[in-house]
């Protein structure tokens, strides 16, 4: 008979892999290893529970982790538990999807504001009908996914023809692309993200989620850091994470001074040239809104001629007033920003 752990440690983590690698919705974010990435990281808590049989098999899991800010009350106020992509579970088995809910939401009740699942794939009625019955709201969020099968030509095709131009403007600048190898580097990566975080207002994880990524999950490939150089010099970066079928975009900046050389574009287009030439048929952009609400971002990312699709998010609330007065500051920092 089927039961629910709790905590990595009664998990076998062999076959914990193996389930979240095989399963048609697959993706890192689910994988023991981040994980020990999450485990590893200042200001993160990771939370896991599965769903397995008599024999210690995987039927399904379900894995978050806590993100906290500043300290002592704003600490408690900002606490807040992410899930992405999850939970997987084998063949959506309703019964199963419930009991890692339940089971999830007691584990991290206490520590967090709320909980939120950040669908990489778009939910049908009945798993919003599940998540419903267990306390969660569905709200709509967009994502855009390109589609990088074919050929580079078919590829460039389906980009707005300023994009295009924008590519083969960076190109004549002579901009270089490669993967960053050493650890030294991720020090300028963070402080271009940096850069980029502090002008939009919103909050960068601390440097050791990316030093911790780069230490555990670059040697296979499963995390990338790519970068944009001019002159040898680092002028952008793409934290790039690899699912099942896909290149998901995570993290993406470039330093402001040079944004006429178009780094951003250029970094899009040689990552989507990865996916192809890796057989990879997705690149994902990993978030673009919310629909019907004016975003910036998301008229950038549709220039590449990707896929609009609701994946939406779902979202459960456990303590009502820090989030009223989280949101409440939320909206006054985009008023006075």
């Amino acid at each position: 008979m089927d039961r629910i752990v709790r905590g990595k440690e009664n998990i076998d983590e062999e076959k914990w892999d193996r389930f979240v690698r095989s399963h048609p919705a697959g993706n890192v974010f689910q994988r023991p290893v981040m994980h020990r990435v999450f485990e590893d990281t200042r200001n993160y808590m990771p939370y896991v529970a599965a769903c397995v049989d008599e024999d210690g098999d995987v039927k399904g899991v379900l894995q978050g982790v806590r993100i906290s800010n500043g300290r002592g009350p704003v600490r408690r106020m900002t606490s807040r538990v992410i899930v992405y992509g999850g939970p997987l579970v084998l063949n959506d088995d309703r019964n199963c999807i419930s009991a890692l809910l339940k089971a999830f939401t007691a584990m991290v009740r206490k520590d967090a504001v709320y909980c939120e699942i950040r669908n990489l794939e778009v939910p049908d009625e009945n798993i919003k009908e599940i998540f419903s019955a267990s306390g969660f709201r569905h709200f709509p969020h967009l994502n855009i996914v390109v589609n990088a099968g074919g050929t580079e030509k078919e590829l460039l095709k389906k980009m707005d023809p300023p994009k295009r131009r924008n590519v083969k403007k960076a190109l004549k600048k002579g901009l270089g692309f490669g993967i960053i190898k050493k650890e030294e580097e991720i020090d300028e990566v963070y402080s271009i993200l940096k850069g980029v975080y502090s002008k939009t207002g919103l909050p960068l994880s601390d440097i050791s989620l990316f030093k911790v990524l780069f230490r555990n999950m670059s040697s296979d490939g499963s995390c990338r850091f790519y970068k944009a150089e001019s002159d040898g010099r680092m002028i952008g970066v793409m934290v790039v994470l690899v699912n099942n079928n896909s290149l998901y975009e995570w993290y993406v900046g470039a330093k402001e001074e040079i944004y006429n050389m178009r780094p951003n574009e250029f970094l899009v287009w040689n990552v989507m040239l990865e996916a192809q030439r890796e057989g990879l048929q997705f690149f994902d952009f990993g978030g673009a809104g919310k629909p019907g609400e004016e975003y910036g971002v998301r008229n950038f990312k549709k220039g590449f001629g990707g896929d609009i699709i609701e994946t939406g998010r779902f979202r459960i609330v456990f303590k009502r007033l820090p989030w009223l007065i989280g949101n409440a500051g939320i909206r006054l920092k985009k008023v006075f920003k």
